[in-house]
């Protein structure tokens, strides 16, 4: 006969993996303190308080809570106040509400702090108009640089007519393949990234729109290369963890050029 632990967690396998794992180890440490079927209720009792605990809080109005701890976001990139997560260096949060769905993200502005290389003072809602409108226009349509480059390289895999991987190795080596269509899937997904994030906006989220934009047309990017180097050839060894490495660098890079250049230009007036 399975325990009542074994049954509570039957019961909660529809739920997400984190909120599941936070609620059966809630359950485990009441049990290890004592409690019992009659504190609990039966497995199938305890479950649906733990169901229904999830289904009231998983519909806020204002779009964001938590779960077990484990904070979630209904409003998802598409919200400003959202976006802003990333970099708000007022927030002493290094992680924050990840921008849709459950878990967390990486407040970049808290990181720049606690490395010392700014203060939280140092950034308000002004700041980035000290930089040339220039740079920000050239900013702005970075993702559709990385979009055409995108595009170039997955046009010119799918005209060679062959399978394309879809999965590599530990090794770097492909072991999935698709047809020759599927070469077209990053293209779409950068010029999605590169439409978005071009669009006007205000205040912070003139740099930090673009960069979400630029940093999902990069991943485009890398996915398309990695399938150009690998296409026809499935002894060649990939070097596609540095290339998405490189992808996700571009994000925080693209952030910090402004950045850098607004406080200078500050820090030199006083």
């Amino acid at each position: 006969m399975r325990s009542y632990e074994d049954q509570v967690a039957a019961a909660l396998e529809d739920l997400p993996a984190d909120v599941r794992t936070a609620a059966l180890d809630d359950l485990r440490a009441a049990l290890l303190d004592g409690a019992t079927e009659a504190d609990l209720g039966s497995p199938a009792e305890y479950a649906a308080h733990v169901l229904d605990a999830f289904a009231r809080a998983a519909d806020p109005a204002d779009g964001v809570g938590d779960v077990f701890g484990v904070p979630f976001e209904t409003r998802g990139p598409t919200d400003p106040a959202v976006r802003s997560r990333i970099w708000s260096p007022a927030d002493p949060h290094i992680l924050v509400p990840r921008m849709f769905g459950l878990g967390w993200t990486v407040n970049l502005g808290a990181v720049a702090v606690r490395l010392g290389l700014i203060r939280p003072d140092d950034w308000d809602d002004e700041s980035l108009d000290d930089v040339d409108p220039g740079l920000l226009t050239a900013l702005r349509y970075a993702p559709v640089a990385w979009a055409v480059a995108t595009a170039v390289l997955g046009v010119r895999t799918w005209r060679r007519g062959l399978p394309v991987p879809t999965h590599l190795d530990l090794q770097g080596r492909p072991d999935e393949w698709s047809k020759p269509s599927a070469a077209l899937v990053p293209v779409a997904v950068a010029a999605g990234f590169a439409a978005w994030g071009t669009r006007a906006t205000t205040g912070d989220d003139r740099m930090i729109r673009p960069a979400l934009g630029a940093a999902g047309a990069g991943l485009g990017c890398a996915v398309a290369a990695i399938a150009a180097r690998s296409v026809g050839h499935p002894e060649r060894v990939t070097s596609g963890n540095a290339l998405l490495a490189g992808a996700a660098a571009i994000l925080p890079l693209h952030i910090a050029l402004p950045v850098v250049v607004a406080l200078r230009k500050r820090w030199k007036r006083r």
